[in-house]
């Protein structure tokens, strides 16, 4: 099985690379990017004969389609404003494809996933699969909604919520400031009463109560692609369904919307001419490598940190209401970096996905050609795929309530 992943010494092609260059089954990866001495230091990092380092502009066709020449699969885990033009290329060079999100964009996210599955036919065509958002959330989630899905025989709902917790002396980014600010500014999408919309940016305020540590969190919408996808792809009558996610800091972080600060609209400071986002984001660190972690770690100053999706889906089976809950709280930092030195938790509950994920495809093993979601692949890999994900221990459990009546 030969890889190629785009933007692979990242924050999350780091972790895919670290993985499937552990799998036997794989022997060819190519970790490629703008910046090829950071390339060559992860290549250097993993010690691996089946590793090496390529220069690739995510932006040049000519260059992608050259590079996916060959390659069983090739792994887009760079921002999504990439996705099209990689597909295209990776299309042309007779390859499979992946990604791991499908926004933020300057598209509004369900138009750029109809763009993306336009692709379908071509795909299909051509006997190769394109699937789009493998991550922890897109990626378990859309796998677990369609779990449950599958035993109902309606699908009333279902309710996504993420949380997190942080002990840091100082800020960590753990994912591109980029894509996770302008996720928050972005208007997010909720499905109801059978129909796609677009709420306001912090609405739809709650408290939800996660598993311990977690405990009750804020929750509001927020800009996610499972909104987008699940309602295309599980069917039975799916009426509502809906992202939302908080923590303790969810407050602060809406209080910085409020002031203005992630816009992209210019403004004039002091006679000169700024973007309040751009000035916002270059105060913010940038992800750190798999080398600052564990010195970060190391100097006391990340102590530790974890995440957890809770995700309900209520319908019928056989005229009893039922609602299944799934949890799934990912390794805490220190936890994982027993396992994969110099994660997050966030690279970890993302990256290990996304890799499972690439595992499937690479091998073959999807019968499904074309553009597909997650909840849209075959129920022995979506097994396969939970399996492993216990494996790499992140196992998702599930609780089911009946209303008896």
């Amino acid at each position: 099985m030969k890889v190629l992943v785009i933007g692979g010494y990242g924050a999350q092609g780091s972790v895919i690379c670290t993985y499937l260059a552990r799998r036997p089954e794989v022997y060819k990866i190519v970790c490629a990017g703008r910046n090829l001495e950071k390339a060559k230091k992860f290549v250097q990092r993993l010690k691996s004969d089946k590793v090496t380092a390529k220069k690739l502009d995510a932006t040049n066709s000519d260059e992608l389609t050259s590079a996916a020449k060959g390659m069983d699969l090739v792994v887009n885990a760079t921002v999504p404003k990439y996705n099209l033009i990689i597909m295209d290329a990776v299309l042309k060079g007779g390859a499979s494809y992946q990604d791991l999100a499908s926004g933020p964009t300057d598209i509004p996210m369900d138009k750029f996933v109809s763009k993306q599955l336009e692709r379908n036919k071509k795909y299909k065509d051509a006997g190769l699969t394109a699937l789009i958002n493998t991550g922890s959330s897109p990626g378990v989630v859309n796998v677990v909604a369609r779990h449950a899905a599958d035993k109902l025989d309606t699908v009333d709902a279902i309710k996504i919520r993420y949380t997190g917790i942080m002990e840091t002396k100082e800020p960590i980014s753990v994912w591109s400031p980029e894509t996770m600010w302008a996720d928050m500014a972005e208007k997010p999408f909720l499905f109801e009463d059978g129909k796609l919309k677009r709420v306001p940016p912090f609405s739809g305020q709650e408290v939800y109560v996660f598993p311990e540590p977690f405990g009750p969190q804020t929750m509001v919408h927020h800009h996610h692609e499972e909104v987008v996808t699940l309602p295309r792809f599980i069917g039975k009558g799916l009426k509502y369904v809906d992202f939302k996610m908080g923590d303790a800091d969810i407050l602060t972080i809406k209080a910085i919307w409020e002031l203005g600060l992630l816009d992209e609209k210019p403004v004039n400071v002091k006679g000169v001419t700024v973007t309040p986002r751009d000035v916002f984001l270059s105060a913010i660190p940038p992800p750190l490598s798999m080398e600052g972690v564990e010195q970060k770690i190391k100097e006391g100053i990340l102590v530790d940190a974890s995440e957890c999706a809770a995700i309900e889906i209520t319908g019928e089976k056989a005229g009893v209401k039922i609602c299944y809950t799934y949890e799934w709280p990912t390794l805490s930092i220190r936890e994982a970096n027993k396992i994969m030195p110099g994660v997050t938790q966030e690279s970890y509950a993302t990256g290990i996905p996304a890799a499972i994920f690439a595992w499937i495809v690479g091998k073959g093993k999807v019968k499904n050609t074309g553009v597909i979601a997650p909840e849209c692949l075959e129920l022995e890999n979506r097994e396969t795929f939970l399996s492993k994900l216990a494996e790499a221990k992140q196992p998702v459990y599930e609780k089911v309530k009946k209303i008896l009546s």
